[in-house]
């Protein structure tokens, strides 16, 4: 679907809800919310430079969920 997006809407501004960071880092920009207030707004790879930002946390942690997956099998409970 990411390269449909792409590929159709070049150009345009688009406006997704991210489940999955690795779909928005090569957006142009990218806001973070928490409690529904705007916390930081930037490109993905400058909110990651900053130490301690949200996103820079919110992306570590998947990183690190991922790993562990990784690690025990498919369902991450070591069971595949």
């Amino acid at each position: 679907m990411q390269r449909v997006i792409r590929k159709k809407f070049p150009g345009h501004t688009i406006i997704a809800v991210a489940h999955r960071l690795d779909t928005i880092m090569d957006f142009d920009k990218v806001a973070v919310l928490e409690a529904g207030r705007l916390v930081e707004f930037d490109s993905p790879y400058n909110l990651l430079e900053v130490p301690g930002s949200a996103f820079s946390r919110l992306y570590n942690a998947t990183v690190v969920e991922r790993e562990e997956e990784e690690e025990g099998g498919e369902d991450g409970l070591g069971v595949e």
